[in-house]
């Protein structure tokens, strides 16, 4: 029996922590043996990163033999007739996808099949813009890309495989991307347009979701690190799509306050927290060094309050509600809880204080700036932000025992005050003063590092 995955710093923190159980006689030597045994061994894991680059080379490879059959077929292909032409297309599809189910079922080749229908996948999509081509179908050409990856979702959710998700994500983000950029005016709508409504690419949440969920249940942290940025790609494009254009940073930055609520309703220490918390994290740190800036807001203040303003700052608000009270009942039904949802709410609103505020702060932002005019106030308040995000990302590497969200916090502090340095001081200070300040810099920087080498050291003593 394989054992469970297991990264090699917790492998070598297992064995450590295994054999001083064996000393102090809380565990006999076999018992240790088998905690050990339960997880991979160090061949293994070395087999499965092997493994996983053998599928990226082999992915990369069947890329461009696909290449290069399409560019064989279509060396030859005006002269062929109509009959041979489709004869070709769909014979090459079904064989590839024969292939693929033959090398995974019955020869239980796992990397060559993964591959097979990789290939099957692109010649699929292929066969889309070659049949339009033959028939000299004049369409809307999003809408091929859209009926592409529709192709690939049985072909996803069946083959337990990342390439293929990684297909089905990037066909998703391109076609929302070419349909709400290049098309805005089109009107929203399948199979027909209704002009009065925005063209914001609806269906590729419902395109999505299959994949998110199948990423949960296979207990695959790496497949949702590629779904949630596709979501938040979507999210980020509808400003586009209804005419936000001007007040767009407003609604991105809810967008990454909205992640990272979502990131903090999963259980501590859960890994699959952790793609929400990035792209969270880097949308709304991003944000707020924007309006940081007090040229930035000057630049939004007085724009007066449209009616598109209006309905921004309402969508903004009920968007965080809606998913402040989802994030309860979840959290509530999976730990069979029976408070109040009003009791449920306040206590989510006050674990996840820093989210809830970076929403509300954009809320804020999209009604004083275009209403009131006076940027002086969201500047000031951009930058306590930008401190309590820094603190609140320290923190949460203190509570989770990770190097990686301090770190961001210690950076990200220390971003701000670089940022604020050449934004107030950098013509009075010069190069004396720019010295001065990457050397405390780099002060900071190795006292936080001592920092942290003692309390791992305290916590594992």
């Amino acid at each position: 029996m394989s054992g469970r995955e297991i990264s090699s710093q917790k492998r070598q923190w297992l064995q450590a922590e295994a054999k001083l159980w064996a000393q102090n006689g809380l565990v006999s030597k076999e018992q240790a043996s088998d905690i050990l045994n339960l997880y991979e061994t160090s061949g293994a894991m070395a087999e499965r990163k092997k493994s996983n680059a053998l599928n990226a080379l082999m992915g990369v490879a069947a890329f461009m033999v696909g290449l290069a059959v399409l560019l064989l077929i279509g060396y030859n292909w005006e002269g062929m007739p109509r009959g041979v032409k489709l004869e070709i297309i769909f014979a090459t599809i079904a064989g590839t996808y024969a292939t693929g189910f033959t090398l995974r079922y019955s020869y239980n080749s796992r990397i060559l099949s993964e591959i097979a229908f990789f290939l099957g996948c692109l010649f699929y999509g292929a066969g889309i813009w070659l049949v339009a081509q033959i028939f000299h179908l004049n369409a809307h050409y999003p809408d091929g890309v859209w009926w592409w990856a529709v192709g690939v979702i049985p072909i996803a959710l069946c083959v337990d495989t990342l390439l293929i998700h990684a297909l089905l994500v990037a066909l998703l983000a391109i076609w929302c991307g070419t349909e709400i950029i290049g098309f805005p005016a089109m009107g929203g709508g399948l199979f027909g347009r209704w002009h009065w409504l925005a063209n914001g690419a609806y269906s590729l949440p419902f395109l999505a979701l299959p994949g998110l969920i199948w990423a949960y249940r296979k207990n695959s942290p790496w497949t949702v690190g590629l779904y949630v940025p596709l979501i938040a790609w979507w999210l980020m494009l509808q400003p586009i799509a209804w005419r936000w254009d001007e007040n767009s940073l407003f609604f991105i930055g809810s967008v990454g306050g909205l992640l990272l609520i979502v990131a903090e309703s999963h259980r501590e220490g859960s890994p699959f927290a952790i793609p929400y918390r990035i792209y969270g994290t880097l949308v709304s740190a991003s944000i707020l060094i924007c309006f940081s800036f007090y040229e930035i807001s000057v630049e939004l203040a007085g724009s007066g309050f449209p009616a598109a303003g209006i309905i921004q700052t309402f969508v903004i608000a009920f968007v965080l509600l809606i998913t402040v009270y989802a994030v309860t009942l979840v959290q509530r039904r999976n730990l069979a809880s029976e408070v109040s949802i009003t009791d449920g709410i306040l206590q989510l609103v006050k674990r996840q204080w820093l989210p809830v505020s970076l929403v509300a702060l954009m809320v804020f932002f999209s009604f004083w700036l275009p209403v009131v005019g006076e940027p002086l106030l969201p500047t000031i308040l951009a930058n306590v932000a930008m401190i309590a995000f820094a603190i609140w990302l320290m923190r949460l590497g203190l509570q989770e025992e990770r190097g990686r969200p301090f770190a961001a916090g210690v950076l990200y502090f220390l971003l701000w005050t670089v940022l604020r340095y050449i934004d107030l001081f950098g013509d009075f200070g010069g190069m004396l003063g720019a010295s001065l300040m990457f050397f405390l810099c780099g002060a900071t920087l190795f006292g936080v590092a001592l920092y942290w080498r003692r309390r791992k050291e305290v916590h594992h003593a």
